[in-house]
């Protein structure tokens, strides 16, 4: 079933006494190239000017066709402010977006509903996030596509999912375990809708745009709150005890400064050895196995050639039958992820790490780099952070990347620009044998 600005999708923002956060979030919301939006703003009776700035929009909203209601009464918390969304909402899917929050893109709600083609067996709607602390550094946050991994912790960031509101209706956020739960009453809310059996989608976009919070990042407390959530309906194996010991474990060392200090100054040396010395080791198994330690994810039949620089290897993914030649530069540090059958040749770079220039104290921004199977990318190009690489695509010798890459498209130049179409119907693995490399 196709979608398009047919389906009405109701945007709601809970806030109180956020004058300094709510204008990005309200414009990122007006800004929307999708125009079905009913856009609620439930305010907890505020004291600053929340309500007289959120005022100031209406008219904008009103000559974009979309709906804007605001509500401005006492609330007993974030959660019950939510519940009273949802009761108001009357679109067909319902998305949170708090204030201070942003949709990552103007057309992230239309790439999302006209690109979907199986709503009708989707209940939940999900893609990725960007963290931005108070220095506005951006690191992405990868929403993984395995729901099965909600049996332990949020697979995905609230805001940056679409809930059915019929659904949303009918499991409302239990405030009856605010005690218990705290802040992390929006997991036990999908943990219920996972346990239920009801059915997620993840779509490959960033979403949201989120801050860094003080409460919901202190790990210990989540990993207490996620192990309770998932642990309400069912017995405790011994394995998943074990696994919550070793995390909690984990961040109570953690919490000591010379642990942390000594936790970073052995990854870094880790860093230093696989790039200075492993890296130089003539025999692919010794380093794969390095490789895998440091936290990357290598699939089978890949081989990747000696003298490579890589940045933050645990976010680094590559799939099956994927060669990567000499000499590359493959910065992790945003995410990078390259999938079967990916041919990249020499002294290429994938770079996901930047610098804001119009940042005041010269911030970084950090987005992934996604390549689809098949891709050939020549010698000596650069594709730049938050570049995605359609399958089958042939980035030419030299090239700079700077857009996304259709699919089988081949392109050139700097900036690269299409300049070709590639066949479509393959079917190889790029499994070059040779020794010592």
């Amino acid at each position: 079933m196709e979608m398009n600005d047919s389906v009405k999708v109701s945007v709601v923002t809970v806030c109180y006494n956020s004058e300094k956060t709510i204008r990005d979030t309200i414009e990122s919301v007006l800004n929307q190239t999708y125009s079905n939006i009913e856009y609620l703003i439930i305010d907890g009776k505020s004291a600053d000017r929340t309500v007289e700035i959120a005022e100031e929009y209406r008219q904008a909203f009103e000559e974009r066709g979309m709906e804007y209601i605001i509500s401005s009464e006492k609330d007993h918390g974030i959660y019950d402010a939510m519940n009273k969304g949802i009761e108001v909402a009357t679109g067909e899917w319902i998305n949170f977006m708090n204030a201070g929050d942003r949709f990552y893109k103007s057309d992230v709600i239309k790439l999302i509903f006209d690109n979907m083609n199986c709503y009708d067996d989707v209940d939940i709607i999900y893609g990725d996030s960007l963290e931005e602390d108070h220095y506005g550094s951006i690191v992405y946050k990868y929403a993984s596509a395995e729901s099965n991994l909600l049996e332990k912790f949020p697979i995905y960031r609230h805001g940056a999912s679409f809930v059915r509101t019929e659904l949303h209706k009918i499991n409302k956020f239990d405030l009856s375990k605010k005690n218990n739960f705290n802040y992390a009453l929006d997991y036990d809310c999908i943990f219920s809708l996972y346990n239920q059996g009801r059915r997620f989608c993840k779509v490959d976009e960033i979403i949201l745009v989120y801050s860094k919070e003080g409460v919901s990042d202190n790990h210990v407390k989540s990993i207490k709150y996620n192990f309770h959530i998932t642990h309400q309906y069912k017995k405790v194996r011994a394995g998943e005890l074990l696994h919550y010991m070793l995390s909690l474990g984990k961040y109570y060392l953690l919490s000591f400064k010379i642990i942390r200090i000594l936790h970073k100054v052995l990854f870094y040396f880790c860093c230093y050895l696989m790039n200075s010395v492993f890296n130089y080791i003539p025999c692919w198994f010794i380093r794969r196995l390095f490789l895998k330690i440091m936290g990357a994810s290598v699939g089978d039949n890949t081989t990747i050639n000696m003298s490579q620089y890589i940045l933050n290897p645990k976010n680094l993914k590559i799939g099956e039958g994927t060669h990567i030649n000499r000499g590359c530069l493959l910065d992790a540090r945003g995410g990078c992820y390259i999938g079967d059958n990916v041919s990249i040749s020499y002294r290429v770079s994938l770079m996901t790490g930047s610098h804001d220039c119009n940042s005041k104290v010269f911030s970084g921004v950090y987005l992934p780099i996604f390549i689809d199977d098949y891709v050939w990318i020549g010698v000596g190009a650069i594709v730049l952070q938050g570049v995605k690489i359609g399958k089958g695509a042939v980035i030419a010798a030299g090239s700079v990347v700077t857009k996304d890459i259709e699919p089988y498209s081949i392109v050139a130049g700097v900036p690269a620009k299409v300049i070709g179409k590639r066949n479509p119907d393959l079917d190889y693995k790029c499994l070059w044998k040779i020794p010592f490399v």
